[in-house]
């Protein structure tokens, strides 16, 4: 049985009705009206892009991609810049058993979908099902000396085809940006129907896409209340287009460093983050005044400390805890934390800290809450 927490006096009689209605659900989310509900079904994995910085041996990889198993934690995330996340992921899978591998996220606009299609479905076989494909539309940039226009329309017609390839013995795909004639994938995904896929979401049209495609979704960075504000949206839209809202899990992604002292874990932080404070704050953003700010954020020298205390998950065990609990409050069910620290040792100090002395306090609810 699940129990659920009731964080506002409507009344029993309002409060049983509506309890029977969600009695089977296992999300947490704000609901118009002021109910909130508090259901623990919270899963944490971590972003290894961060450790790329640190250390670029694949021998290293394979070392923290073991720790962060043995740690407890759900899954191994790696972004697609740098390294080729697919491939690093093939070689984290022979070197773990258990947990989940997924990429944070990748640009469809960078490959052939089909070729993408044979890929993803070698690393999940290869995995024994374990792959989740994270993806985002990209900004419509340059790549590799030829303009990458249209990002929402390529990721679309890309998730199309790979879907088609995945499920269906053979494939004919006549879009704007690609065109396929009876082509049948020989190797098939582990996982049926394919890989769960996991969507960086914001505007309407990637938000419709998520509720029409995805199993999770990566939200707002910053702030709770717009995390809740955007999840809210992602709901309704998924209820408009026919979707259980239930199905969709979802994910922040947070820029984070965790210490012992609290000024360490922010000394830590800061070089890392206040670059996205100044880009996240350019028109039509309004972010420093948001935050209660005048003067707006042009360079990283105008980033004042605290913002970056307030914007991200940073401190002691207590401080992060605090703050992660500010965003389940506002419906995330699953971390990727990106952990940002200085050198290898600090860096796996970092990962222990998470998985001994915040990651308990979530499995507490959770068992808890059963």
């Amino acid at each position: 049985m699940i129990t659920y927490a009731y964080m506002t006096n409507h009344g029993v009689g309002a409060y049983n009705s509506f309890l029977r209605k969600v009695y089977f659900s296992h999300d947490l989310y704000l609901l118009r009206g002021g109910i909130t509900l508090v259901a623990s079904n919270v899963n944490f994995g971590v972003d290894v892009g961060p450790f790329f910085r640190i250390e670029r041996s694949f021998s290293s990889i394979a070392k923290v991609a073991i720790e962060i198993e043995n740690l407890g934690f759900d899954s191994a995330w790696v972004p697609d810049h740098g390294v080729d996340p697919l491939a690093t992921l093939s070689f984290i899978a022979a070197n773990t058993r258990r947990i989940k591998l997924g990429t944070c996220v990748l640009i469809p606009d960078h490959r052939h979908p089909v070729l993408l299609a044979r890929e993803i479905s070698a690393l999940d076989n290869l995995s024994e099902g374990r792959f989740i494909l994270g993806l985002g539309a990209g900004e419509g940039k340059e790549m590799f000396g030829t303009l990458m226009d249209r990002p929402f329309a390529r990721t679309v017609e890309t998730i199309e085809i790979l879907k088609d390839l995945w499920e269906r013995p053979k494939v004919t795909y006549h879009g704007r940006f690609w065109k396929i004639k009876d082509y049948s994938l020989e190797l098939k995904p582990l996982q049926k129907p394919h890989p769960p896929i996991w969507i960086g979401a914001s505007g309407p049209r990637m938000l419709k896409v998520t509720a029409k495609h995805g199993s999770g979704s990566f939200g707002p960075q910053l702030i709770p209340k717009h995390y809740q504000e955007w999840l809210n949206r992602l709901r309704n839209i998924a209820e408009e287009v026919g979707r259980n809202p239930d199905e969709v899990t979802p994910a922040h992604l947070p820029f984070t460093s965790i210490s012992n002292d609290h000024d360490v874990a922010l000394k830590w932080l800061e070089p890392h983050v206040k670059w996205f404070l100044v880009w996240a704050s350019q028109p039509p953003s309004s972010l420093p005044q948001i935050l209660g700010y005048e003067k707006e954020w042009e360079k990283e020298e105008d980033v004042p400390r605290e913002a970056v205390e307030r914007c991200f998950i940073v401190g002691n065990p207590e401080e992060c805890t605090e703050k992660m609990e500010e965003f389940v409050r506002s419906g995330v069910r699953y971390f990727v934390l990106a952990i940002r620290a200085p050198d290898e040792k600090s860096y796996f100090e970092s990962l222990k800290l998470y998985a001994k002395e915040v990651m308990p306090h979530f499995n507490k609810q959770q068992n808890n809450d059963s």
